[in-house]
C-alpha cells in the first residue's frame, strides 16, 4: 500500500458528532415542507417550481455521481480513492426517497409551466414521446433501476466488511462497476432528454446529454473534497493527506478540460449543420438578462479550475481545493438553472420568492440529514478494500 495514505484502521469510524446540526438540518426540511404545503393549496402564494426543479436537478445529479465515482475508481483499481468509497455511495442512497418524491411534486404541480407540448392541439400531431404519462412511467423507471442497482452495489459493499472473502468481494465489485455507470448513463440520458431538451421546441442534440450527465460527475467529483473536510473535524483525517487532495485535484483538472469539450462541442454540431434554430437555447444563455449567469458558470466550472490545475500547491491544500469545488458546484448549478428557467420566464431571478428558497433549502437540508443518519449507522470507511493493496 502507498506510503503516503497512513495508518488504515479496520475499525472505521462513524460520523458522531454534528448532533445540532441534524436537528437544524431536520428543521429547515420541515420549514420547507411545511412552505411547499402551505404554498400549494393557498390561492393567494403558487410557487413556480423553477428553482425547485434547478435544485432538484442538481441534487440529484450530482448525488448519484456519488456511486458513479467509486465505480470509476476501481475499476482503474485506485488506491488513493479508497477513503471515499462508501460516502459517496450513502450519498447516492440518501437522495433516493428525494429523487422519487420531488419527481412525482413537479410532474404534478411544474408540468404545465416546463413542457410546451402538455397543452398542445391535436392537430399538432405530437411524437409519442411527448405524453405525460410515458414520461413519468420511463422517468420512473429509469429512477428505479438506477437506485435499485446502486443499493445492491453498497450492499456488497457492506458485506465484504463482514465476510472474509475479500477476493470474491473484489471481483463482485469490479464486474459490477461497469453496470452502475452504463446504468446512470441511461437514467440522467432520459432525465437530460425530459427536463432540457423537452421544455424547448424542435432542438434536438445528440451532444447535449453527455454534457448533462459528465457534468454531474464532474461537480460530484469536485464535492468529495467536502467529505475530506468533514472527517478532518470527525477523525482528524487521517486517511486524507496531501495524496489523497492532489490525485483529487489531477481528476478534476482533466474533468475540467472535458467539461468545456462537452460543453462546447454543442456549438461545433450547430455551427457545422447550420442548426439555426437549435442554436436558440444556448444563445438565449449567453445573451441579454441570462449573460452575467452564463459567465459565472463559465468562471466557475473552467476559468478559475484551469488557473488553480496550473500550480500543484493548490491540489494539495484542502483549503484551495475547497474553493475550486466551491466554484465548480455553483456554476453547474447556474448550468441548470440555465437549462430550466429562461423556458420559464425570459426575465427571472432566482431568488425573489421565499417560498421557492425555502422549498430548495428544504430538500438540500432533508438530504444532507439523511446522508448525516446513514453515516451514523455504517463504517465510514470501505475497511476491507482500505486495508488491501491493488
Amino acid at each position: 500500500m502507498n506510503h503516503e495514505q497512513g495508518d488504515i484502521s479496520l475499525k472505521g469510524p462513524k460520523l458522531q458528532r454534528g448532533g445540532i446540526s441534524l436537528y437544524l438540518l431536520i428543521a429547515i426540511f420541515v420549514l420547507g415542507v411545511a412552505g411547499m404545503v402551505y404554498s400549494v393549496s393557498s390561492a393567494e402564494s403558487q410557487p413556480d417550481f423553477a428553482l425547485f426543479t434547478v435544485s432538484f436537478l442538481f441534487l440529484m445529479g450530482i448525488s448519484q455521481s456519488g456511486v458513479v465515482f467509486t465505480a470509476m475508481l476501481r475499476l482503474v483499481k485506485s488506491d488513493w480513492g479508497k477513503p471515499w468509497y462508501r460516502l459517496a455511495e450513502l450519498s447516492t442512497l440518501a437522495f433516493f426517497p428525494f429523487a422519487i418524491a420531488g419527481f412525482l411534486l413537479i410532474i404534478s404541480y411544474a408540468s404545465s409551466d416546463l413542457f410546451y407540448w402538455v397543452h398542445a392541439s391535436p392537430e399538432d400531431h405530437l411524437s409519442p414521446w411527448l405524453n405525460l404519462d410515458f414520461l413519468v412511467i420511463r422517468d420512473l423507471a429509469a429512477l428505479l433501476v438506477f437506485y435499485g442497482v446502486a443499493a445492491i452495489y453498497t450492499r456488497k459493499s457492506l458485506r465484504a466488511d463482514k465476510s472474509g472473502d475479500h477476493d470474491e468481494a473484489e471481483k463482485q465489485m469490479y464486474v459490477m462497476s461497469p453496470i452502475v455507470i452504463i446504468v446512470y448513463i441511461v437514467c440522467n440520458t432520459f432525465i437530460a432528454w425530459d427536463f432540457a431538451m423537452m421544455l424547448i421546441p424542435h432542438w434536438h442534440s445528440s451532444v447535449f446529454p453527455i454534457h448533462y450527465w459528465f457534468g454531474n460527475v464532474y461537480a460530484a467529483t469536485a464535492a468529495m473534497i467536502a467529505i475530506a473536510v468533514v472527517m478532518k473535524r470527525a477523525d482528524g483525517g487521517a486517511h486524507f493527506g496531501p495524496y489523497q487532495v492532489k490525485s483529487l485535484g489531477m481528476v478534476v483538472a482533466g474533468f475540467t478540460l472535458l467539461w468545456l469539450y462537452f460543453f462546447w462541442a454543442q456549438f461545433f454540431v450547430i455551427w457545422f449543420g447550420n442548426l439555426a434554430h437549435e442554436g436558440d437555447p444556448l444563445w438565449r444563455q449567453m445573451y441579454g438578462h441570462y449573460a452575467p449567469y452564463f459567465w459565472t458558470m463559465m468562471t466557475g466550472c473552467f476559468f478559475l479550475p484551469l488557473a488553480a490545475a496550473i500550480f500543484a500547491a493548490v491540489k494539495r491544500s484542502v483549503f484551495g481545493m475547497c474553493i475550486v469545488a466551491i466554484a465548480i458546484n455553483v456554476g453547474i448549478w447556474i448550468n441548470k438553472y440555465l437549462m430550466v428557467v429562461p423556458v420559464v420566464s425570459p426575465d427571472n431571478r432566482p431568488f425573489d420568492q421565499w417560498v421557492d428558497i425555502l422549498m430548495a433549502l428544504g430538500l438540500l437540508a432533508g438530504f444532507l440529514a439523511t446522508l448525516i443518519v446513514l453515516a451514523r449507522r455504517v463504517p465510514n470507511y470501505s475497511n476491507w478494500e482500505m486495508s488491501r493493496e491493488s
